[in-house]
């Protein structure tokens, strides 16, 4: 990409791995006007307090200071600077930690450079329209629990589609751009039978695991279709003696 094209932005990426943050800068670099890459978060609020950017990409298990403490520190004196996660987890945790630090989008490693490229030509269309807040890729509270009842509905219609029975509950929490579906009562009654003796416990988990991974294509499919945003689908963890399932989506928000 000729200098010319690159997006008149500054960005500050931090990644403590060596080889990835070489691979990362470089693409950011033909890309991005200004590029400064660190290695952990301590380096990262040292610069920041004397270099203006316009947004950050953070690893976030780093040592010294991980990502989310030093989200949080910068959010002590800039609430309105997008921050994007990189990250290998997509777990209950991740999400309950980074809600109230303010965290615009979720990047999930390894890497997908197609992914990272329509992100960074949104930040720049967005700030160029001077939409510079941390709302950057958040949707408004309406919009984020339309999508959520949408989630709800087609993933409780699809489970009943396939196996006959409806859950009892589905709620779906959606946090920048990662999605978690907590499903209550969805067993059949042929699992209900298997799961009367303690020691099939296993037995119950691995169907349902089956039967999610099975159906992952249709739940993309059909999620794209109720809410017109391509999703990908992140896994699920199975608790069959509690009778509860949590699946998570990561939505490509443009």
């Amino acid at each position: 990409m000729k200098n010319e094209q690159q997006m008149d932005l500054s960005v500050l990426y931090v990644e403590d791995e060596p080889i990835l943050r070489e691979e990362i800068t470089k693409f950011l670099k033909r890309r991005i006007k200004n590029v400064t890459s660190v290695e952990n978060g301590k380096e990262a609020l040292e610069i920041f307090e004397t270099i203006k950017f316009d947004f950050i990409i953070t690893d976030l298990m780093m040592p010294v200071v991980d990502g989310i403490e030093m989200a949080k520190r910068i959010r002590e004196t800039n609430v309105d600077i997008p921050i994007v996660i990189t990250t290998a987890l997509s777990d209950v945790e991740l999400m309950q930690t980074t809600i109230e630090v303010g965290i615009d989008r979720y990047l999930l490693k390894p890497i997908d450079v197609e992914t990272l490229n329509n992100m960074l030509g949104s930040i720049h269309d967005k700030l160029q329209r001077k939409f510079k807040n941390n709302n950057l890729f958040r949707l408004s509270i309406d919009e984020n629990k339309s999508m959520e009842r949408k989630v709800e509905t087609e993933i409780a219609k699809q489970i009943k589609l396939f196996t006959g029975k409806g859950p009892s509950r589905v709620q779906a929490n959606l946090n920048a751009n990662l999605c978690e579906v907590v499903i209550t009562g969805s067993r059949t009654q042929l699992e209900q039978t298997i799961l009367k003796q303690e020691k099939n416990t296993r037995i119950g988990d691995y169907l349902r695991d089956v039967f999610y991974t099975q159906m992952k294509e249709t739940f993309e499919r059909s999620l794209k279709e109720s809410t017109g945003i391509r999703v990908i689908y992140q896994g699920q963890k199975c608790n069959s003696t509690r009778d509860i399932d949590i699946l998570r989506f990561l939505f490509e928000f443009e």
